[in-house]
C-alpha cells in the first residue's frame, strides 16, 4: 500500500503527528511519503490512502490549508483519506474538521477517519503557553493517542469526531471568534508584528517562515499579507525580539517549538 501524508505546521506539531503515523505505517511495510503543503506538490492517483494534518486556527483551518485543499486535483476515482487536526485545547476544534471534510468530498476523497489531537499551544503573543514540563507531558499523551489513531486507520476502523461548543464559550462566541479571525483578522494581523530593540537583524525569522511572508528591509523584518499567524517566527527567534501590537507582548513569556522540529530551510 502506498500512503501520502500532507501537513502544514507553524512550530512542528502537525509534522510530529504525521511523522508518528509514518513510523507506524512503515512498520507494517507500507510505502509512505510525507510532504509539506507549502511544497505545492499535487497528489496523484497512485496512492491508496491519503492523510492530512493541519493546526486549528480560531476554530477553523488556516487559510493556506483551505487554499491547498481547494487547489489539489480531483481524484478520478473515490480515494480513502483521513484528516487530523492539532489544537491547543481539545474542545476547540470548532469547524476545522467539517471544513476540511467538505472540501475533500468535492475532490472525491472518502474521509473515513477524522480526529483532533491536543498539542502544546504556540500563539505566544496573546496567550500564555505551557511551561516546558507541561509541554512534554502533552506531547507524550499526544504520541500515545496518535499511535492508537494510526493503528485504527490501518485496521480500517472508521471514526469522526463530533462538532462541539467549547466549554468556555457559547455558540455566539464560537461563531464570532471564528468569523472575525477568518474574515478580518488573517488579512490584517500581519500589520501588528514589530520587533524589540533586541532584534540583531540576523534574518532567521525570514529564513524559517513557511509562507515567505517576512522580508528584511533596512536590516529589520517586515511582514506581508501572506502571513498565516503560524507563530513560527516569534517562537523561533533566538533574541526573543518579535511581538505584536495591541497587547501581543512576548517579553519573558514561554516559547514553544516542537523539540525535534528543524525549521531552517537549508
Amino acid at each position: 500500500m502506498k500512503i501520502r501524508l500532507n501537513y502544514f505546521t507553524g512550530t512542528g506539531n502537525s509534522l510530529r503527528i504525521l511523522t508518528t503515523c509514518k513510523e507506524i505505517f512503515e512498520r507494517k511495510n507500507y510505502e509512505v511519503e510525507i510532504k509539506s503543503i507549502t511544497e505545492k506538490t499535487d497528489i496523484n492517483a497512485d496512492f491508496d490512502l491519503v492523510g492530512f494534518c493541519f493546526p486549528v486556527y480560531a476554530f477553523g483551518l488556516p487559510r493556506v490549508c483551505r487554499e491547498y485543499l481547494n487547489d489539489i486535483s480531483k481524484q478520478p476515482d473515490s480515494k480513502n483519506a483521513f484528516l487530523l487536526v492539532t489544537c491547543g485545547e481539545i474542545d476547540e476544534v470548532g469547524f476545522a474538521l467539517d471544513i476540511g471534510k467538505k472540501i475533500l468530498k468535492k475532490k472525491n476523497y472518502n474521509v473515513t477517519y477524522s480526529d483532533a489531537i491536543h498539542m502544546p499551544a504556540n500563539w505566544v503573543t496573546f496567550i500564555t503557553l505551557p511551561e516546558k514540563k507541561e509541554a512534554e507531558t502533552i506531547l507524550e499523551k499526544a504520541k500515545e493517542k496518535t499511535g492508537v489513531i494510526a493503528n485504527n486507520i490501518i485496521n480500517n476502523k472508521e471514526y469522526h469526531r463530533q462538532f462541539n461548543i467549547p466549554e468556555k464559550l457559547n455558540k455566539f462566541g464560537l461563531y464570532r471568534q471564528h468569523y472575525l479571525f477568518h474574515r478580518f483578522g488573517i488579512y490584517n494581523m500581519w500589520k501588528m508584528f514589530r520587533v524589540y530593540d533586541s532584534c540583531n537583524s540576523c534574518g532567521a525569522c525570514s529564513e524559517v517562515c513557511p509562507t515567505d511572508s517576512i522580508v528584511m528591509k533596512d536590516g529589520k523584518p517586515k511582514w506581508v499579507s501572506s502571513c498565516e499567524q503560524c507563530m513560527r517566527c516569534v517562537n523561533y527567534c533566538k533574541q526573543e525580539a518579535i511581538y505584536q501590537t495591541y497587547g501581543g507582548n512576548t517579553k519573558g513569556k514561554s516559547k514553544y517549538i516542537e523539540p525535534g522540529f528543524k525549521p531552517l530551510k537549508q
